[in-house]
Parts: structure tokens; sequence; C-alpha cells
């Protein structure tokens, strides 16, 4: 089958990870690191999509190689809002912006491989200590999305305003996909250090946070929905993969039997969780039927009087290790890392950047991604809607509600597999 690695080029690949100095990025040794995750990235993705094992995610366990993909989407974050506007102030008209777009890119493959990967709970569970680096990086980005919006190109635009535009579109398309990892780390919080439950109730309120994002919907506008990387036309109905996973996201989140510990119920919250029942219109339960236990929450938290919080539990400190070990790289010398990077970032020499090209084309195998692009949203194995959940023992059959897979459930049992 069609494959873009081998299973040994796979694991050389990624025992060869190691989280990469801020110094060193658009350097010669960089780009090569980029190339090699950006193959794995596609790697992962064919794996998924052609239903094959899942090789990437297993070896990114056995080496212990996930907090490396958090390093680098935290590193290249810090490095678009501390490095890049001072390598434009030293070279305000760059001639190319191509390895800079590299960088910025560096980071979506991150989170790309990311969301992949965390699907599965033993890959969450390898997070470990990590995992509340991973929960501070997700709610910044997922928290741009309220003020983020794709910028369409403009005839004769600078080479300045292009790259801006790219980080922006960029930002918008990694805020969508940390909705769906902000889902499986809510999951699998049992796997998760204990610290993991304050970080999300307390630390970073995500449910309020998902609440003003729902009430946002930054994945419509002008009667289209944001699906799969582009906007498609949308039937004001159909609900959509993102807002399903904050849905579903907070359904966990707030029906979780240790959120009354870490998440009392104040007026301020209680106004808050108010703002969902409006959205919870018939068409959604009907596409989601598990929102039915979550609406019924809230009408009892509706008429529920506030009463005494209980004890808080011990909370322990977090510590964000990974971003505090490339602050202290830095040491805040950010322009003195800006003047080594622009000749590199910004080259001047044609010959140069063809070369660049030419190894970093060698990245991006588009004709093999197309044969398992998905070209249309899944459908209903019962009654042919669009489907935004699958089953969850076979991981191949897709259902728009939970009534559609029991009614399909006496067809679908002798093929679904433990």
């Amino acid at each position: 089958m069609d494959s873009l690695l081998l299973p040994n080029e796979i694991e050389i690949y990624i025992d060869a990870l190691t989280p990469q100095h801020i110094k060193n990025i658009g350097s010669p040794q960089w780009l090569e690191f980029h190339q090699r995750l950006q193959k794995l990235n596609q790697e992962a993705l064919i794996e998924a999509t052609a239903l094959k094992e899942e090789h990437v995610k297993e070896c990114l366990i056995s080496f212990g190689k996930v907090n490396v993909l958090i390093h680098e989407a935290v590193l290249i974050n810090i490095w678009k809002y501390k490095v890049l506007p001072k390598l434009l102030k030293i070279e305000p008209s760059p001639t190319s912006t191509f390895i800079a777009y590299s960088v910025l890119y560096h980071e979506a493959v991150s989170v790309a491989l990311l969301e992949l990967v965390l699907y599965h709970p033993n890959c969450c569970e390898a997070l470990e200590d990590s995992a509340p680096d991973l929960l501070d990086y997700l709610s910044g980005i997922a928290a741009q999305l309220l003020t983020t919006k794709q910028i369409e190109a403009a005839n004769n635009e600078s080479q300045e305003t292009e790259l801006f535009r790219q980080r922006n579109n960029l930002a918008f398309d990694i805020g969508i996909r940390s909705l769906s990892i902000i889902r499986y780390l809510s999951e699998a919080m049992d796997r998760l250090p204990i610290s993991i439950y304050s970080c999300m109730y307390s630390v970073h309120d995500i449910p309020v946070l998902l609440i003003e994002i729902l009430v946002e919907a930054p994945w419509v506008r002008d009667g289209k929905q944001y699906s799969g990387g582009t906007w498609k036309d949308w039937d004001q109905e159909q609900l959509g993969q993102s807002e399903a996973q904050v849905w579903l996201t907070l359904r966990q989140l707030l029906l979780d039997p240790e959120c009354p510990k870490y998440y009392p119920i104040t007026d301020g919250r209680k106004t808050q969780l108010m703002k969902l029942m409006p959205l919870m219109r018939p068409s959604l339960l009907d596409q989601l039927s598990p929102l039915i236990e979550l609406k019924q929450w809230l009408c009892r938290v509706s008429v529920m009087q506030q009463s005494a919080p209980p004890p808080k539990p011990l909370l322990l400190e977090t510590v964000l290790e990974i971003r505090e070990k490339i602050l202290q790289q830095a040491g805040g010398k950010w322009k003195k890392i800006a003047e080594k990077q622009a000749p590199v970032i910004f080259i001047n020499n044609r010959d140069q950047l063809q070369e660049v090209a030419k190894q970093l084309n060698e990245a991006y195998n588009i004709d093999l991604l197309e044969k398992f692009e998905v070209k249309e949203q899944s459908k209903c194995s019962q009654c042919g809607k669009g489907a935004i959940q699958r089953c969850s023992r076979c991981k191949k059959t897709w259902y728009c509600s939970r009534a559609c897979q029991v009614t399909h459930w006496p067809q679908h049992k002798d093929d679904c597999s433990t």
C-alpha cells in the first residue's frame, strides 16, 4: 500500500527528534528537522486515513518523543511574536518570505501531528509532566479564535503584509485544531498528572473559554462553514466538526464527577453557563444526542441557589518547564537573535533560495496525499446524513447520532472489531 516512509525510516526519524534551539531556527540543520517532521506528519495522516497500523504514533510513544512536538509548537509560537517583528524591522521589505513562512508552518505541522496522535488515550498518557505545558499553549491558541479571522490575499500586497496574513491564517487553522486536542485531554484527565484538573478548571477556566468560542462561532462566516481546512457551503443546520468538538468537551468537563471539586458554580460562572441554553437548538440535540444530558444538567444549575463552595482540593503548583526552558535559552536577547537570523530567514541569494525550496519540496508529497484526502464529510451508516462521530470500538463506521448508532448495531456488530 502507498506510503511515504518505510517503518525503519519512521523509527530513525523519530529516534533522532530532539527539541530545537530558538537560535538555530532557519538554519540548514533546522530545515532538515522541519522536513523530517513534515514527512512524519504526512505519514501519520496516511496511516490514520487508510486505517493502517499507526506506526508513527506507536514510535512517538515508545521513544518518548511526544513532548518534542509540544516543544516545537511552543517554540515557534514564541518566535513569531518575539523574534519575527524584530526581523521585519531589520529587513522591512524582504525580497522573499519563503523560509519565514516555513518557520511559521512548522508550528502548524507540530500541532497537526499532535492532533492525529493524541486521539489515542495511550498517547495522552505519554504526555506525563508536559501536559500542563500543552494545555497552557492550547488555551492561548484557542483564545485567539475570538479575535482572529482568516484574511483573503489582497492585490499587490507587500511581502511583509503577506507574511502577517499567512501568520494570521495559520493561527486560525491551528486554533481550530487546538479544539480537538483539548477534547482529547479532557477525556484522558484520569490518565494525566493530577495538576491537569486545576489547570483545566481553575488556571485556564476552559469551560468559560469554550462557551465564549461557541457564542462567537469562528468556524462560520458568510453562509459558509470551516471544515477540513477550507470554507464550504453551509445549510445553517449541519453540525460541523469543530463545533461538535467544543460541545463534547464541555459535556465531558461539566459532567465529570471531579468537576464540583475543582469548579464550584459561582454567580459569574452560572451567567456564562446559561449562555449555552439558547444555543442548544433541537437540530443540535438531534445530531449530538449526548448533549441531552448536558442540557438537563444546565437546567438544574439554572434553578440552583448558590451554596458555600466545597473545600478546595490540594493544588500543586504548575511549572511550565518547556516554555520556561525556551525563554531561558533566549535570555531575553530577541534583537540579537533576530540579527543573527536575518540573513538566513530572508535569503537574498536566488540560487540558495532555490536549493532550499527544492529541499523542502521533497517533504510535501501532494500526489500521494491526494489519494487519501477526505473529499467530503463522512456519512452516517444508518441514515446517510453528515456524521461527526465514529464507532468507539472499530473506529471505522460513522454515525450522526447515538440513536442511529443503536439502530444500526444489529447490522454492524458482526463487522465491529474490538
